[in-house]
């Protein structure tokens, strides 16, 4: 009686298993598979993974028991995934490929952008024994720019943490996420010491008189009029089209602490390395805002090789560009040159709200002049709105259709706010009601 019951048992055991493999497709398997990472419900490890799975992205294979998986799924939980299923479909032969969007803490420092994989899951009796991970589009150069600085950050300042990147356990996630916040954290522009250069094209965009009206608003408020700067103007690279003076606003506002690069880049070349030496030697570093192109840039850095051929560039001069458009103007040769030869850092473009950086560029905006009212800065404002008027559109000059709709765009000083860790402010309106006086 008991040895029937027990049969009886086992054949609804094995008639309910074969049912559930039945019950989802290959497809609704492996979409319930992303839906587990997306959750991190490790409940669903024992139903819909073979007891040994393996994973495979690139020439790296392992094999993971269920409970090995699950400790890997805790590590990537500590990063907080969202994976996003945007096409799936299968192959036959048990195999499913998706494709797939991911993003966490992790990727979005690492990558700036969700990772887009393709997956090819493998199910045999309806469980995954295997997943292949193919990268869409790998922006290489942008993954490991920003490894190498998390990594010499951690070697240098916090060698506790040094095996974070080996370690895919959660208490492993936790020194990753530890590492990460410490990064972020940290200073980037150390007003005690470094040398802010902020090299402006004036070519042939108007935007650039109102940054630099912008700048000097900045430099004079308490927070950071103890920073040490230097303006240059005439900073361009090979874009067609006449150039914006800009000399009657820089001596107004800067008096002589600017250069004048304009068809005379070798010798401001010469005179702004000058400047950087003695920043350099003093143990300072020097940070680059491109309102503008690095050509200039990379004539500056040419000369302070020469000058200190000990310097290690690459830690310490930095150069911020937040333009695509500025990038693609720049001569290649020496755009490749600064890229490999300094800490260069593209952030998001400065033009637009919601980013990351602050949208300075705002049709219609004319608050300003009832928030101004330092008697030099609104005459440096003044002046800066009055030449871009002068100057918007005419003779073949790019026309910036914020200012000719009697607004502002002073985008290029987003850069200068993400040295200075104020990426916070929002906008425009914001910009002033924090540092107008």
């Amino acid at each position: 009686m008991n040895k029937n019951k027990i049969l009886l048992a086992l054949c609804a055991i094995g008639f309910i298993s074969c049912k559930d493999s039945e019950k989802f497709s290959d497809t609704e398997i492996a979409t319930r598979y992303f839906n587990m990472l997306d959750t991190s419900d490790y409940s669903q490890i024992p139903v819909l993974l073979a007891d040994s799975l393996q994973t495979q992205e690139g020439e790296y294979t392992s094999t993971y028991s269920q409970e090995g998986y699950k400790e890997l799924l805790k590590w990537d939980a500590v990063f907080d995934p969202t994976y996003e299923v945007m096409d799936i479909e299968p192959q036959g032969d048990g195999t499913v490929k998706a494709q797939v969007s991911k993003l966490d803490t992790r990727i979005q420092f690492l990558y700036e952008k969700p990772f887009i994989s393709n997956y090819y899951l493998s199910v045999v009796d309806g469980k995954v024994s295997k997943v292949a991970t193919e990268y869409v589009d790998f922006d290489a150069e942008t993954f490991g720019n920003n490894r190498t600085k998390l990594l010499t950050f951690v070697n240098n300042k916090h060698p506790e943490l040094n095996d974070f990147l080996q370690d895919q356990t959660e208490a492993g996630g936790q020194k990753y996420l530890k590492a990460l916040e410490l990064y972020k954290n940290q200073p980037r522009f150390d007003i005690g010491k470094d040398l802010l250069l902020m090299n402006f094209d004036c070519k042939t965009d108007v935007d650039d008189l109102q940054a630099a009206a912008g700048l000097l608003t900045l430099m004079t408020s308490p927070n950071f009029m103890h920073m040490h700067y230097h303006a240059v103007a005439g900073t361009y690279g090979s874009q067609e089209g006449l150039y914006v003076p800009p000399n009657a606003l820089f001596k107004l506002a800067f008096a002589t602490n600017w250069t004048d690069a304009h068809e005379r880049m070798e010798a401001a070349a010469e005179k702004v390395a000058q400047l950087a030496t003695t920043t350099l030697e003093a143990q300072g570093d020097i940070w680059i805002a491109e309102a503008g192109q690095s050509d200039f840039s990379a004539h500056v850095v040419k000369a302070l090789q020469k000058k200190l051929p000990g310097l290690e560039t690459t830690k310490r001069i930095h150069i911020v560009q937040h333009s695509d458009w500025n990038e693609e103007v720049t001569t290649p040769e020496l755009l490749d040159f600064v890229k490999k030869n300094t800490d260069y850092n593209k952030i998001p473009d400065g033009n637009a709200v919601g980013n990351g950086t602050p949208g300075f560029r705002t049709p219609g905006y004319t608050e300003w002049k009832e928030k101004v009212t330092d008697s030099k800065l609104k005459s440096v404002w003044e002046l800066a709105v009055e030449l871009s008027n002068k100057y918007n559109g005419q003779e073949g000059r790019y026309n910036n259709e914020a200012v000719a709709e009697n607004g502002l765009d002073f985008s290029d000083l987003s850069e200068v706010c993400w040295m200075l860790k104020l990426e916070d402010i929002k906008d425009t309106e914001e910009f002033f009601e924090r540092y107008a006086r």
